[in-house]
């Protein structure tokens, strides 16, 4: 006897002539049970030259839709399926912006649920499209409606949880062997790509299938002490717009931002669109009993809190990657939250979306646009060195790689699994901090009385929260009152961090890329000091072998016999020229001959000797050792007269 609360999707109900002459199939409502598939659907999108994006090619197929007129009555439309009003969107996802740029790109994105498929989970599904190009030239079935010089399709998986990381190599070998066919029309292959997934992604999802294909340590190292101002704008229901370039990054980013908060991977029902709200949190494993001490105290602190923090849903939207057809729903009176991704300019300068926050997944920067979140999201000195603490050690080990699964880092210390723990604890110490304030002015406690637990969070953040409406929900989930943390300790993991130990880890971390940087520099100079000694030890060597030479020394020593020679020449003719009076070759402007004191300020000591071959290292007094010449005469024989 078949159930009618929910649909089984298999290929046994799916009838076999369907799909591959492009129109939708039929598929009979069975029940989706405990053992029901995660993966509901595989997909074909295209870009058709007239109609732009459209779903050319579903398995299983959609359940039938209501009766409404069609937009034409062109033969050509025959090869679109037709889609609910709630998925209008659903194609122009697949095909993102600037999609033409690239050879392959990888898109996540969210669909709300559709109320007239009963059977069907009324929250939040999860895609995940693998998006090709080919040249119409290379295609050996080219159809009618290949009209452009480039094909662009992608292969589409739907599923009700946000597994598809998981998925995303199988999707991409598949992908690149359906284009390697060059005949769209054989469709088998999608149809085994669902056959498997379903087979191989069922049962419980443990929480590292949730984290694959995302990575901590990419997002500390892209925005450093930035991402705890990330952290804490999700508590404060803000329009949040994620730009970027590369989709698949752009979407990464996101997930690995919201994995920081306990389980909300896990409980992502509501998050498709922001008129959602009513979905009940999923339950959470019970822990392994083989587990340690450490795991089973943090699952039972979790449920202790009431974990998750819920965050969208009643007004919060959540959409990796929103295509300009999806700008309404941003814009919309239900919207008052959202956290959203895009590759198109035309959101960071749209006005009426009144974004809050745009953090650049490009260059790593977060840009606040609303003056109100300055002193909100103000980092205190504790704060500050939590963070820094976190990047310094990431740092240390980070080797940027363009598969994000593989700037993994294998030691504990500093991996995705240290760096959640750490956030963990500081969203269990802040709701300890949290409860004990509201009565530490009347706690007999002398260590309680009094105490300010919330100054090393920044107040002003904790009071945004309390104001949110998920704080509120979150708070009637437990009783109208925070949750027990009597044994968790309410303080700030740095608690105590003084401005000038902050000013000491910046420094060091600071030092620390610096030197980094220089490791090229110091390697080209090491090499450039070690050619220069070498040559240096070459010259001295070939010096040394002249110098033991007896040849060479024989002309070494004719040669400084020589230099004597003139040299004692030279000087025995200055002093001839000088006993006489009358300097050889000299002008003779002033002579002893003349008589009377010689008038040496008519000497110009400018002058240079008029006749070439005089010499002018005495009298040529522009120079340094002619001034000095000039000096020794005067003093010797300037007022002689002889």
């Amino acid at each position: 006897m078949e159930s009618t609360a929910q649909l089984s999707v298999s290929t046994s109900d799916v009838s076999q002539d369907g799909p591959r002459d492009g129109k939708r199939l039929t598929a009979r409502s069975s029940s989706l049970s405990s053992n029901s598939p995660i993966i509901l659907h595989v997909l074909c999108v295209a870009f058709h030259h007239r109609n732009g994006p459209q779903v050319e090619y579903a398995y299983p197929s959609f359940p039938p839709l209501k009766e409404k007129p069609r937009k034409t009555s062109s033969r050509e439309d025959d090869l679109a399926i037709e889609l609910p009003d709630e998925w209008s969107f659903l194609p122009f996802l697949c095909l993102p912006d600037g999609a033409h740029a690239t050879d392959e790109e990888f898109i996540y994105f969210h669909l709300p649920p559709v109320p007239e498929w009963h059977n069907y989970p009324q929250s939040t599904l999860f895609g995940l499209a693998c998006y090709r190009q080919i040249a119409a030239t290379e295609l050996i079935n080219k159809t009618s409606d290949v009209t452009r010089s480039t094909v662009q399709k992608a292969v589409v998986v739907i599923a009700t949880q946000p597994v598809l990381g998981s998925v995303r190599t199988k999707l991409g070998l598949v992908t690149q062997a359906f284009f390697a066919q060059k005949d769209f029309s054989k469709l088998e292959i999608l149809e085994t790509l669902y056959q498997n997934l379903v087979s191989s992604v069922t049962g419980f999802i443990p929480d590292s299938v949730f984290y694959m294909g995302i990575s901590l340590r990419e997002l500390i190292f892209k925005f450093r002490q930035k991402t705890l101002v990330l952290f804490k704008l999700l508590f404060l229901e803000k329009r949040i717009l994620f730009f970027g370039q590369k989709v698949e990054r752009l979407s990464a980013y996101q997930y690995s931002l919201i994995s920081l908060i306990p389980d909300l991977l896990r409980n992502l029902q509501d998050a498709g669109s922001p008129k959602l709200g009513n979905s009940p949190p999923a339950s959470m494993p019970e822990p392994d009993v083989t587990a340690s001490r450490e795991s089973l105290n943090g699952s039972r602190r979790l449920r202790q809190i009431g974990a998750p923090l819920p965050m969208f849903g009643e007004c919060a939207f959540f959409q990796p990657y929103i295509p300009l057809q999806q700008m309404d729903v941003l814009m919309s009176q239900d919207t008052k939250a959202f956290i959203v991704g895009t590759s198109n300019s035309i959101f960071l300068h749209h006005k009426t979306l009144a974004v809050d926050v745009i953090a650049n997944v490009d260059t790593g920067a977060v840009e606040i646009l609303n003056p109100a979140l300055n002193s909100i999201l103000n980092l205190t000195s504790p704060d500050k060195k939590f963070i820094d603490d976190i990047t310094r050690v990431v740092l240390a080990t980070y080797s940027q790689e363009d598969d994000m699964s593989m700037s993994q880092q294998l030691e504990f210390e500093g991996s995705d699994d240290d760096i959640r723990s750490r956030f963990e604890m500081y969203i269990l110490s802040m709701l300890a901090s949290v409860r004990i304030s509201q009565t530490a002015s009347i706690s007999v406690d002398p260590n309680v009385r009094g105490k300010d637990f919330l100054a090393d969070y920044n107040p002003a953040w904790i009071k945004g929260w309390q104001s949110t409406i998920h704080y509120s929900k979150w708070l009637a989930a437990n009783g109208g009152d925070l949750p027990d943390t009597s044994d968790i300790n309410p303080a700030h993991p740095c608690q105590g961090t003084s401005a000038f130990g902050i000013l000491q880890t910046s420094l060091a971390a600071r030092f620390s890329d610096f030197g980094r940087s220089l490791s090229p520099v110091q390697h080209n100079v090491s090499k450039a000091v070690e050619s220069s000694i070498s040559r240096a030890e070459t010259q001295i060597s070939k010096a040394v072998e002249i110098a033991t030479d007896p040849v060479q020394q024989q002309k070494l020593q004719a040669g400084a016999s020589q230099i004597f020679n003139n040299v004692t020449g030279y000087i025995a003719q200055k002093r001839k020229d000088w006993a006489t009076g009358s300097p050889s070759g000299s002008s003779g402007r002033v002579t002893p001959e003349e008589g009377g004191e010689q008038n040496w300020e008519e000497v110009d000591i400018n002058e240079g000797p008029s006749n070439s071959n005089s010499q002018p290292a005495f009298f040529g007094l522009n120079t340094a050792g002619g001034w000095t010449s000039f000096l020794y005469y005067k003093e010797n024989f300037g007022r002689s007269g002889t």
